[in-house]
């Protein structure tokens, strides 16, 4: 009489069934968590950026009704926030002669990985992996033979530069004065703004893309452009004073 296999086959099908589902739930888990802490990362980030928006509404709010100052919460969530070194801003002619010195500010800059978001000289950023866009413009103004070049100047703290960690940050931005306007008359040679910035090349997509700017040049550091307006130019200059309290 041959030997009887039948419960030898049933519990090697239990363990290839088991060990199946082991495999199924591991794979689901390992694929699945990973998922979730991308999603979460993501929104950490989604939220300081929202935090940044409220900051730049904040910043216009002190220009538009003089607001002595304004208070922004950002949570850090294990980011870096940080007033950073100075960009520089210069109007100059197409020969090169400055039409007004350089004018410099320092960008508030949030890092997180490789996701930076920063505001500099009145415009909103966010670089990923290197690449940046501007997510709000500038309040450039190119219009019947007249440019007006609104330009936020951040000044920090020296006592309070940076922060880190995953606690709630408080920006607070406040102005000793309402900003100074300066005019300039049209030269024989049209006008030409530059930006020097980790951020030029979307500077010189914004630009290429506005009216009342042409002849755009832009490399890693410097974007360029000509006023096409430029019977007269106003720069004004607005200076923000940033503390960042933990």
């Amino acid at each position: 009489m041959a030997a009887d296999d039948r419960g030898v086959s049933n519990v090697v099908g239990y363990v290839l069934v088991f060990s199946l589902i082991i495999v199924t739930i591991g794979t689901v888990f390992t694929v699945g968590l990973a998922g979730v802490e991308d999603r979460q990362e993501a929104a950490r980030v989604t939220n300081v950026e929202r935090a940044f928006d409220v900051f730049d509404d904040n910043i216009r709010d002190i220009q538009r009704y003089g607001d002595p100052s304004r208070s922004t919460e950002v949570r850090l969530n294990g980011g870096t926030l940080v007033v950073a070194d100075p960009t520089t801003v210069r109007v100059e002619n197409s020969s090169g002669g400055t039409v007004t010195e350089p004018i410099t500010t320092s960008p508030l800059e949030y890092t997180n990985g490789d996701t930076t978001i920063a505001y500099e000289a009145g415009a909103l950023f966010r670089s990923d992996s290197g690449r940046s866009t501007m997510l709000s413009a500038p309040r450039f103004v190119a219009a019947d033979g007249r440019t007006v070049l609104p330009l936020v100047r951040l000044f920090r703290d020296t006592e309070a530069a940076s922060a880190g960690g995953t606690s709630t940050v408080q920006i607070e931005a406040q102005t000793p004065n309402d900003g100074s306007l300066g005019r300039f008359n049209a030269t024989d040679d049209p006008h030409r703004v530059s930006v020097e910035s980790p951020r030029a090349a979307a500077w010189g997509r914004y630009f290429e893309r506005t009216d009342g700017f042409d002849e755009v040049t832009a490399n890693e550091t410097v974007a360029s452009a000509t006023l096409t307006e430029n019977e007269t130019v106003y720069v004004r200059r607005i200076a923000i004073d940033i503390t960042l309290r933990e």
